[in-house]
């Protein structure tokens, strides 16, 4: 298969509590587009952010549509991690390890600075998870990156060792952190290959040659030319899933399904690294 009917990109969130009913930044807003067409969605919490994803996939899937969903967090750890957790070093072993002990109800509440302890736990020293609010903070799960020693894991994957910006996994806490997003976004994912089951592929894991696709993605790759365009009174966020969702569905069909086999098959991809300058030509 080549070409996308669909292209949906989702901004997640890690909040604790469903975010405000007007609009804000920091909370999940969902971009579709489709045949020149463009929408934003904006949802208070993971649940209905997935109940939402859900209903667009059912329907895409009855149109005999085909639909790249893009995410983004990390959709796997640094080397190694995956098999001292899961005892397997596919990453899709790792996301069904992380259903089981993530608990994230429909009002945001959630357990995860439980979980990255319980998992810092697996490993000798402090580590590999840091970060939280100071009164949750403990040895094993301490509040600055600084108290960790001695995990034995990398401190990020390969495409983080390439872009540099990008923030690493195991930060899940203050300005910038991704950690949270990823411990609390994998399960729904998984969630997600359990409904569609052989029609579902996780780019760069699987070949994407199904009628929907998972992919990470990372909206910082082409940041300035993004904030260049944000519309007046437009939250970043919303205008970060506009633009990205107009970039990708502009590709060219043979260059998007190239890009989507690229990558760490055990640490996963950023979709579009490399190829920067296709993604800016379709922002306009």
């Amino acid at each position: 298969m080549t070409g996308f009917d669909t292209i949906v990109m989702v901004d997640w969130s890690a909040r604790s509590a469903p975010s405000p009913a007007k609009r804000t930044k920091d909370a999940i807003f969902i971009g579709m587009a489709r045949d020149g067409y463009l929408a934003v969605s904006y949802q208070r919490t993971r649940h209905a952010a997935m109940r939402l994803l859900t209903g667009l996939l059912d329907g895409e899937r009855r149109a005999g549509r085909r639909a790249l969903v893009g995410f983004d967090f990390p959709f796997g750890y640094p080397r190694g991690f995956a098999r001292a957790v899961a005892g397997s070093d596919n990453p899709l072993d790792l996301w069904a390890h992380l259903a089981r002990v993530i608990e994230d109800d429909n009002r945001n509440r959630n357990n995860r600075w439980n979980v990255a302890e319980a998992l810092n736990g697996l490993f000798p020293g402090i580590g590999p998870f840091w970060g939280c609010p100071a009164a949750r903070a403990t040895e094993a799960l301490p509040a600055r990156g600084t108290l960790r020693h001695g995990h034995g894991l990398p401190e990020k994957r390969r495409i983080e060792q390439q872009l540099r910006r990008a923030q690493p996994c195991w930060k899940l806490f203050t300005t910038g952190s991704v950690g949270s997003q990823v411990l609390l976004g994998l399960p729904h994912l998984h969630a997600l290959r359990q409904r569609y089951g052989a029609d579902l592929s996780v780019s760069p894991f699987q070949p994407p040659d199904t009628p929907i696709v998972l992919a990470e993605i990372y909206p910082g790759l082409i940041d300035a030319p993004i904030k260049a365009r944000v519309r007046p009174n437009e939250i970043l966020d919303a205008a970060q899933v506009r633009l990205v969702a107009r970039a990708f569905s502009r590709l060219d069909a043979t260059h998007l399904n190239a890009m989507l086999r690229e990558g760490d098959a055990e640490e996963g991809w950023i979709l579009g690294f490399g190829h920067e300058d296709a993604l800016i030509a379709g922002l306009d």
